[in-house]
């Protein structure tokens, strides 16, 4: 298991959609350091239609994806962690559910 150092907790790693939408969750470009991914948790509020996280690395560049079938909590350890590319955001998402569900994303990253 890698080793993690602490991380501040920050309102910058969590969303929550409305009814029916995605929860998205934007790491912003940084010119001198990459971001870092170690954990994603996940939940909707009941089962979700066309349920999906994705990871973009840059606007449309999907580097992860897998498919959400039941409400949740979910959660998705990356081991090794996941680094993005520098001077590049990480788009992370939680996909619509569909119909009055709701969806809560939490990120654990870091930039490095």
């Amino acid at each position: 298991r890698s080793i993690e150092f602490p991380v501040p907790f920050t309102t910058d790693h969590i969303a929550a959609g409305a009814a029916g939408a995605a929860s998205v969750v934007t790491l912003a470009a940084d010119a001198d350091r990459v971001h870092i991914i170690s954990q994603i948790h996940f939940s909707y509020s009941a089962a979700p239609t066309g349920g999906a996280v994705t990871i973009e690395d840059g606007a449309g560049t999907v580097v992860f994806r897998v498919d959400v079938t039941a409400a949740g909590p979910g959660e998705i350890p990356l081991d090794p962690p996941r680094s993005g590319t520098r001077n590049t955001a990480m788009v992370i998402t939680l996909a619509a559910p569909g119909g009055a569900v709701q969806g809560r994303l939490n990120v654990n990253a870091r930039r490095e």
